[in-house]
């Protein structure tokens, strides 16, 4: 029997996209196709719930229950009916799944929900995994909030005992949706676990996605504890500065990543510019005079420089041939079918390597202006080296060279 067949309905419909509280009927164990539950295991105790692994059907599932707690058992129940109208909903990948509400005999009324086999995120990082896994990780966690997000779902708890990380493929499957927010609820403020984000100070009546961005950069922080530290800060800001969505997050990571592996060959070429300038020699400057005879003295007159129109011509001919070479790799690197990494950093190593052609070809057919077409070649090299580079950055690439370590 398999659990996708168990869902459950509810009287009366509800719109998929409204999330309007409304009566929720809890399936017993006989509606769900099973006698009862067995091998009931805690899981965890803490909060205003515990989450129990029970066996059903011959398979593992999750059942939460609100806590009895005297005084506090009918707040626990309305949360725990809360977070499953919020649950219920969300079918996405990297969100655990919800199967139904039921009445089960020992707990009561429980979520029953899909068991994950994993681990929690700092445990996840305690086996030291490579940045490509982290940044593949940090990727699911934003498309995981981004879905929230885009529904009107603010999660409010997110720390690291509220990321899984399966066993298999290492994916993430975020959980526990207690203190999770809709803008359809009127009680915002229900309080909060003890988190990475408890020391964000926001109104509690209003719903605010810069929550979960606020515990998104405490989670960068621990998935990346030694790089994207200018993320990190704009993620925990205080002040406008702060990123407004996840996406916004995403794409900042995305550009850092790409400009961590182009750097290595950007500064290799700036040492070899930087190299050529230092030990170019400098031209000899010669004062051109003239003498003139007079009758009591001799008068020395500067000789005013000739126009030099081959010269003109030369330097007209490189700056053509040099603007036509950036353009053909600007194209290429603007249209590549498969954007790569390794593409991109040998497209432009070969642009370098071709300027250098040029300029060689140029300098042995017209030696008498060698040290004009040195300082020619050098300006549009770092000029437009610098603009291909923007073009890459423009460009989303494949994650395809990461280094396995971080």
């Amino acid at each position: 029997m398999h659990i996708h067949k168990f869902f459950c309905t509810f009287a009366p419909s509800m719109d998929t996209n409204s999330f309007t509280s409304g009566p929720i009927r809890p399936l017993s164990s006989q509606e769900l196709g099973v006698e009862h539950l067995t091998d009931y295991e805690l899981l965890s105790d803490s909060g205003h719930n515990m989450v129990y692994r029970a066996q059903m059907g011959g398979k593992w599932v999750v059942l939460k229950a609100a806590k009895p707690t005297e005084g506090e058992r009918t707040r626990n129940q309305l949360l725990l009916e809360r977070e499953f109208e919020i649950m219920h909903r969300l079918d996405s990948i990297y969100v655990v799944q919800t199967i139904s509400m039921v009445d089960d005999p020992q707990l009561g009324r429980a979520i029953l929900m899909e068991y994950v086999h994993g681990r929690s995120l700092d445990k996840f990082v305690a086996e030291n995994p490579s940045s490509t896994e982290r940044l593949r990780v940090a990727d699911e966690l934003m498309e995981a909030l981004i879905f929230l997000h885009e529904r009107q779902i603010v999660h409010c708890d997110l720390k690291p005992s509220n990321i899984l990380i399966t066993d298999s493929g290492n994916h993430v499957r975020l959980i526990d949706f207690g203190f999770a927010d809709n803008e359809a609820y009127i009680a915002k403020n229900i309080g909060t676990s003890p988190s990475i984000s408890t020391e964000e100070q926001l109104p509690t009546d209003v719903l605010l996605p810069e929550r979960d961005i606020y515990a998104l950069g405490k989670i960068l922080s621990l998935l990346f504890p030694h790089s994207v530290k200018p993320i990190i800060r704009r993620c925990l800001a205080s002040d406008r500065s702060r990123y407004t969505s996840v996406r916004q997050v995403r794409s900042a990571l995305h550009r850092y990543w790409r400009m961590r592996w182009l750097m290595p060959w950007i500064l290799a070429i700036a040492a070899i510019v930087a190299f050529v300038i230092v030990f170019l020699p400098s031209p000899k400057e010669t004062a051109q005079i003239s003498e003139i005879q007079t009758d009591t003295m001799v008068l020395v007159v500067p000789i005013e420089p000739a126009v030099d129109s081959v010269w003109l011509d030369v330097k007209s001919r490189a700056e053509q041939q040099y603007s036509t070479l950036y353009r053909t790799y600007a194209d290429s690197l603007s249209h590549m079918p498969e954007k790569t990494m390794n593409a991109a950093i040998y497209k432009l190593s070969g642009y370098a390597n071709e300027l250098l052609k040029e300029h060689k070809h140029l300098t042995d057919a017209y030696p008498q202006y060698e040290d004009s077409l040195q300082e020619l070649y050098l300006s549009h090299l770092i000029r437009d080296h610098n603009r291909l580079r923007s073009i890459c950055e423009d460009y989303p690439m494949i994650y395809s060279n990461a280094n396995k370590t971080e």
